[in-house]
């Protein structure tokens, strides 16, 4: 059965022309004078394949073409766009209208029927769709509505991605983004609470899950039922926020259940296969939310914008992170303890710190290699970090030797956790290469007192302790606390 086309231009030369070839080709034509007559015809004929000029009154080509391309009974239909014009920004827009190819006017007939011919074969319409398209009634009339709507779908699109990206101001602070990523999210989607998390790589970092509640208030209970759910695998060290809201904000609703909610929608985002982070949706009504408007286009925005967002918090993480041990540098030490003593001396806060230094660690260089001391400086680093609070900061502050800064701890609170850290260190079986390794660690530790003047001071009497442990006996605990 021969390929139908339907050639649309407001120039009968070219339009006359044109249905010669096509139909000396072997193709069935139709013809049409304007966009409007074109639009109409479509339904009407159902074609195998649309040719339209692009300079045309009233409704031009581009805008057929995007009017064709966003209504479902007609954007399978394939579109060839034949004009004169050849900038660039022509090519751009003839691709953002839909087309399927970008044609000279001035081409050689042949090839437009041989573009033609390979369009309607990468692109077939079938026969089923075809006779769906005529039971379709469509007059002149309808087509502006139409017109109307493509034209504030795309405006309410380039909106919701213009105030996405706006937020790449905003990369810092996790609760004011969430705040305005809900702000964004509520006016397209109806729920009456949701919750966002962004992964951090920075391990220290406690697992934030930020809610946002529209016309309701939750319950305590909602709050930790919604966090199993959304994640299931972190059951401590975890902070429950939600975003401020005003006096005119809260609502008397009350959601004192999780089964209140009779829909949920979860969305996970992935960056080099990691999470990076999630956003869940919870309403009271029945949602199909994936037939919400534009749902596709907000998460496409909210998938990008989290990327940028984690590769920001990782560029800052690893500037401030050992490569090898994954433990903060001590770039990172000096201009904390300095805002630690500072805020101790001030206010009358705690602040301990200690100094920890792997035993023997250049016979173990020297006896296994430096591939099996690198194991061990991984190994024992990644001791200190499980056992610590996530509130305490652990450094690697020279070779062999972690600094560990314990805000708001006393000297007493200090030595259980190095205790604990020094005999999992002593009973650990590190075995690399096929042969065990014996590892020990000697620890001095002391705390702030109103005679020091410097942050160096607490790192110097430290230090003293450790020297004191090293030369005692090792693999022991020592508190300097005069």
């Amino acid at each position: 059965m021969a390929k139908k086309v339907l050639i649309i231009d407001d120039s009968i030369t070219q339009l006359s022309s044109l249905k010669i070839f096509f139909k000396r080709a072997g193709f069935d034509v139709e013809t049409a004078q304007n966009g409007v007559e074109g639009f109409v015809k479509v339904y009407k004929t159902a074609p195998d394949l649309i040719i339209s000029d692009v300079l045309m009154p009233h409704l031009g080509g581009f805008q057929l073409c995007r009017l064709l391309k966003s209504n479902p009974e007609t954007k399978q239909i394939p579109i060839i766009m034949l004009t004169v014009l050849d900038k660039k920004l022509d090519k751009f827009w003839a691709s953002q209208s839909g087309a399927n190819r970008f044609i000279q006017k001035d081409s050689d007939f042949k090839n437009i029927i041989q573009i033609a011919e390979e369009i309607c074969n990468e692109f077939p319409v079938s026969q089923r769709y075809k006779d769906l398209l005529k039971t379709f009634e469509f007059d002149e009339e309808g087509i502006i509505p139409q017109i109307n709507k493509i034209l504030d779908d795309a405006l309410m699109k380039a909106t919701i991605t213009n105030k996405f990206r706006e937020l790449t101001d905003y990369t810092g602070d996790d609760k004011l983004v969430a705040s305005k990523i809900f702000k964004i999210l509520s006016t397209i989607i109806e729920y009456e609470a949701a919750c966002i998390y962004f992964h951090s790589p920075d391990y220290s970092t406690k697992k934030r899950l930020i809610f946002d509640t529209q016309n309701c208030e939750l319950k305590d209970n909602v709050y930790l039922d919604v966090w199993r759910q959304v994640l299931p695998d972190c059951v401590e060290d975890f902070n429950i926020e939600a975003i401020d809201k005003s006096d005119d904000e809260k609502n008397e609703n009350i959601i004192e259940s999780a089964d209140e909610f009779q829909s949920r929608k979860e969305f996970d985002f992935y960056y080099e296969n990691n999470l990076i982070g999630k956003v869940c949706f919870y309403s009271t009504q029945n949602i199909e939310w994936n037939k919400l408007k534009f749902m596709p286009t907000a998460k496409s925005e909210l998938d990008l914008y989290l990327r940028l967002k984690f590769l920001y918090v990782k560029t800052c993480y690893l500037s401030i992170t050992d490569e090898l041990t994954k433990l903060y540098t001590r770039r990172h030490l000096d201009s904390v303890i300095i805002q630690e003593f500072e805020r101790a001396k001030r206010y009358g806060t705690i602040i301990s710190v200690a100094m920890a230094d792997i035993d023997n660690f250049k016979m173990i260089n020297d006896t296994y290699g430096h591939t099996s001391g690198d194991y061990v400086l991984k190994e024992v680093s990644k001791i200190f970090m499980d056992t610590l609070r996530k509130t305490d900061f652990v450094y690697r502050y020279g070779g062999e030797e972690i600094c560990i800064l314990m805000p708001e701890t006393c000297i007493q609170n200090v030595i259980m956790p190095l205790e604990r850290i020094r005999k999992n260190i002593e009973n650990k079986p590190f075995i690399h290469n096929n042969q065990q390794i014996k590892v020990t660690i000697s620890v001095g530790a002391t705390t702030y007192s109103k005679d020091m003047r410097l942050p160096s001071d607490l790192i110097e009497k430290a230090d003293a302790a450790l020297y004191k442990a090293k030369k005692t006996g090792k693999n022991k605990v020592v508190i300097e606390n005069e």
